[in-house]
């Protein structure tokens, strides 16, 4: 199955607006900007889709003195253009300051664009941007494009088919950083880096690592060693029947599996006994009617790193006591008979 998916049995090209690699359909768009501004949700917008696609990206640095000569050459270009404009209004008897709307607002982005490359340290970058789909199904292929057409369409874009360039379009798309497509869309500095979404942090610790998910981002797995962490404590959060439960259940599958932790469950609803008892685990039930104790004279010597352990007892039973009296307080002569029962 992989081995047909990365070299089909045949590739076809004798439709205008698709093409089939094997048994499958694919189609290759690029993105139109016409936005002057761009959102950096767009790309995450794209990504969020969970079909076969591929997005491409082609960019081209442009020599800084040469970007600044070609926007100087498409000012002068307008500038005809409006002087053209305003012999035509006073042929016509009008207003010389009525200029066509599209004209204006080239104008002003040119010059917009020409101060930011002269004054805020910004690059031109010559930028193409493909998106392929493949897919079993034509329907199926024509929906997923539709859902990105619509997504293109809310960010002020459009996404347009390559007509009779399908086969130069996969060509494109392939890693051999070879662009043949010849549409591209200037663009500095700050409006290229919205479509470079390295920005993210990942979470990737090696030895006993475990699974706690995908990057919300970059959809890059999550392996940690929380030991290893300056904060090991953890908490799971979420809605009703967002699958809480099932996230510890799985972590503790997997500390069992991967690691020698010892593994303790608190489990005051009992939700957790079977898979405790799957994973050949002890299962101890506190409760008036259960056949387990907890003793709280139990003592264990290696309890305390440095301390006395006999001493931190006899502050824990003088707690419990003043628990059990409620507020009558213990008397100093209740106290000296716990004291005076620890050795000295």
């Amino acid at each position: 199955m992989t081995k047909d998916y990365i070299a089909p049995d045949s590739f076809t090209f004798n439709k205008q607006d698709y093409f089939k690699t094997g048994s499958q359909f694919g189609e290759v768009n690029f993105l139109q900007i016409l936005a002057p501004e761009i959102s950096d949700k767009m790309l995450s917008e794209f990504l969020e889709v969970e079909e076969n696609l591929i997005i491409n990206f082609h960019i081209k640095a442009i020599e800084q003195m040469e970007a600044i000569k070609s926007i100087k050459r498409k000012l002068t270009d307008l500038d005809k253009m409006k002087i053209e404009e305003n012999k035509k209004a006073i042929r016509s008897g009008y207003d010389m300051d009525i200029m066509p709307s599209d004209l204006l607002t080239y104008g002003n982005e040119a010059k917009q664009l020409l101060s930011e490359l002269q004054t805020h340290n910004e690059k031109m970058f010559l930028i193409t941007i493909l998106f392929t789909v493949i897919d079993d199904k034509k329907s199926s292929l024509d929906n997923t494009v539709l859902q990105l057409k619509s997504i293109a369409n809310r960010h002020n874009c459009s996404l347009k088919n390559l007509n009779y360039q399908q086969e130069q379009g996969l060509i494109s798309t392939l890693p051999l950083s070879k662009n043949e497509i010849e549409i591209e869309r200037g663009l500095t500095t700050s409006a290229t880096a919205v479509f470079i979404p390295f920005t993210t942090e990942e979470l990737f610790v090696k030895g006993e690592s475990l699974y706690y998910g995908l990057n919300a981002l970059s959809r890059n797995i999550i392996m940690v060693d929380r030991k290893k962490l300056k904060n090991p404590n953890g908490l799971i959060l979420g809605t009703p029947g967002s699958g809480k439960s099932f996230s510890a259940k799985r972590e503790i599958t997997n500390a069992f599996l991967i690691t020698n932790d010892d593994i303790i469950v608190a489990d005051p609803e009992g939700e957790y006994s079977e898979i405790v008892k799957e994973l050949n685990g002890e299962v101890v039930k506190i409760s008036p009617t259960s056949k387990d104790y907890i003793n709280p004279m139990d003592i264990n010597l290696d309890y305390a790193d440095e301390d006395n352990p006999l001493s931190l007892k006899s502050d824990f039973i003088l707690s419990l006591f003043e628990l059990v009296v409620g507020n009558n307080k213990l008397s100093a002569e209740e106290i000296s008979v716990i004291d005076r029962c620890l050795p000295k």
